[in-house]
């Protein structure tokens, strides 16, 4: 059960991850295009790209869990060899909490900018619904390495694909 949950989301976040990568490089060329060629910018563009470039990059933070991919100290790996184990279950309950109080504080700066209606520079257009990625990636990086910690095979079996 918490394979196939692991597995569904890290299908899901990447395809959408690479939504926002193909939409961010066909807005930059349609940009460049039109201002090289044609002699006209389209508005917005660039901003466009850089939010889809925010969205692609914490989608990356959750690929990055599933994948067991991300960036961790390893200065102490020599003492902990004996524990590994625990060591590992350990560390995915620590940054379980870790990545569940960032969700917690980005869903309060998300509400904070919904009520206070913040809207994008040049497109107007609230941007609370595109910070909604913030507190999701951060969930979703929380749940599953509260699933590695229950299930440290989920691990090994994400990371042989």
């Amino acid at each position: 059960m918490l394979c196939k949950l692991v597995k569904s989301l890290r299908f899901i976040e990447a395809v959408c991850a690479t939504a926002a990568y193909a939409v961010v490089a066909g807005l930059l060329m349609a940009d460049v295009i039109g201002r090289e060629v044609f002699g006209m910018a389209f508005l917005g563009a660039q901003q466009l790209a850089v939010y889809g470039a925010i969205l692609a990059g914490f989608l990356g933070l959750t690929l990055a869990t599933s994948d067991s991919t991300h960036l961790r100290p390893e200065f102490m790996d020599f003492v902990l060899r004996k524990y590994t184990v625990f060591a590992q279950r350990s560390g995915d309950a620590i940054s379980a909490c870790f990545f569940f109080f960032g969700a917690y504080t980005a869903w309060t700066f998300v509400a904070v900018s919904m009520s206070a209606g913040d809207k994008a520079p040049v497109l107007y257009f609230v941007v609370w619904p595109l910070q909604l990625i913030i507190p999701y990636a951060f969930a979703s990086a929380g749940l599953k390495h509260m699933a590695f910690a229950a299930q440290p095979t989920l691990k090994i079996m994400n990371e042989d694909g």
